[in-house]
């Protein structure tokens, strides 16, 4: 049986295919100019992508010790996470496609994709994300000399270890922010959604943060299915806009 977020993802899919087909009307009536051209190409590689996220099922290594793993689920979902947003930085990253929406409050990519998310309003978002809070909240031990004989929290592990000394950007500073008042509750969804974006494209997959499995799995999977959401939202409106 198909999980949630990857038949919401399937079902954006078709949606962005109903938009590119309402574009190539255009096209045909019109001719190409340069804003329908830019705007087939975007909601072409939106529609790939996800594409891509809703129909991988495993990944196969060569070695045999990797396929028996028992955190290819995990792997896969960071994977599927990936896709997902390749999907929807082609439509944030297109002012043609993103000035349908609205315009950024400044020239930054998480303006842009913030534009989006907050036009989108996925729903259950304020539901997942009480438990991601929960999740960043929850106390572990790590292997860091500077937390070697005392608990820390898992935003703060990520903190210690992922963070670069010097903080930049919107984001890492509300992290930074957040582990200084000793609490991650002060993260909104956009927030969690774009770290999560860096965190995961820099190879850091934070496992070691949640101190087990099943709550780095949950983690992803309520990211995920944000994402999904916004995909599904995005997509419709677009489709009301073209």
């Amino acid at each position: 049986m198909i999980i949630p977020h990857r038949d919401t993802l399937l079902n954006a899919r078709k949606v962005y295919s109903q938009c590119a087909n309402k574009v190539e009307q255009s096209i045909a009536a019109q001719g190409l100019t340069a804003l329908l051209s830019n705007q087939v190409i975007g909601i072409g590689v939106a529609t790939e992508w996800v594409r891509r996220a809703v129909e991988m099922d495993n990944i196969h290594y060569m070695g045999k010790r990797f396929n028996k793993s028992k955190k290819n689920d995990l792997f896969i979902e960071l994977l599927r996470f990936n896709f997902s947003w390749f999907a929807l930085n082609a439509i944030f990253t297109r002012n043609d496609l993103l000035s349908l929406f609205g315009t950024p409050s400044d020239r930054s990519e998480y303006s842009a994709f913030s534009l989006l998310y907050n036009s989108a309003v996925p729903p259950n978002a304020t539901v997942r994300l009480e438990k991601l809070h929960l999740l960043l909240n929850t106390q572990i031990t790590t292997r860091l000399p500077s937390t070697s004989n005392h608990s820390v929290s898992t935003l703060e592990a990520i903190y210690l270890k992922y963070l670069p000394n010097n903080i930049r950007g919107r984001t890492a500073r509300a992290i930074q922010q957040a582990v200084q008042a000793g609490n991650a509750n002060s993260l909104d969804m956009p927030t969690l959604l774009y770290q999560f974006r860096n965190w995961s494209v820099h190879g850091n997959t934070l496992h070691g943060c949640f101190g087990s499995h099943s709550r780095f799995l949950e983690y992803a999977s309520l990211l995920q299915e944000t994402l999904a959401d916004v995909h599904y939202e995005t997509a419709r409106k677009l489709r009301s806009l073209l």
